[in-house]
């Protein structure tokens, strides 16, 4: 569960310098996973705020695009980080399909131990930007 402070679209967008649908879109687009509350509206922990200005950098600084960054974030194998055993692994969608984030995978038929992506260590993981180059190192080395 996350603690701390929970901030609202409007503050987010505001303190990101951006308009409260592009927020929407990058949430739309898989990119954050914000807290829904039983009214539906969207609560951002200060982490989702650290890595949607770090996907506002990457978009805007180094020219990435939103399919971009959704394809750097699928070859973190989840499996890998969270040391599935290979039976796991054979069974999973996200060992199959690489075109996206394992948190962004939509398969019904696929009952992850994980449902609560937010808390997986993955998407925790990825959220911090510093992270993602240390994963790719990390995995590139031992795999």
């Amino acid at each position: 569960m996350t603690t701390g402070k929970l901030l609202k679209i409007g503050e987010v967008a505001k303190r990101l310098g951006v308009a409260v649908s592009t927020i929407r879109k990058y949430e739309e687009s898989g990119l954050v996973l914000p807290i829904r509350t039983a009214g539906k509206h969207r609560l951002f922990s200060m982490d989702d705020l650290y890595w949607l200005g770090c996907v506002r950098e990457m978009i805007n600084d180094k020219s990435m695009t939103i399919e971009a960054i959704k394809r750097m974030l699928a070859v973190i194998p989840c499996w890998q980080l969270r040391k599935c055993p290979e039976s796991e692994r054979l069974t999973c969608p996200a060992y199959v399909d690489d075109s996206k984030p394992c948190w962004m995978i939509e398969d019904t038929k696929f009952d992850c131990k994980y449902s609560d992506c937010r808390t997986c260590i993955v998407y925790k993981s990825v959220t911090h930007c510093d992270n993602i180059k240390l994963l790719l190192n990390q995995i590139s080395y031992s795999g």
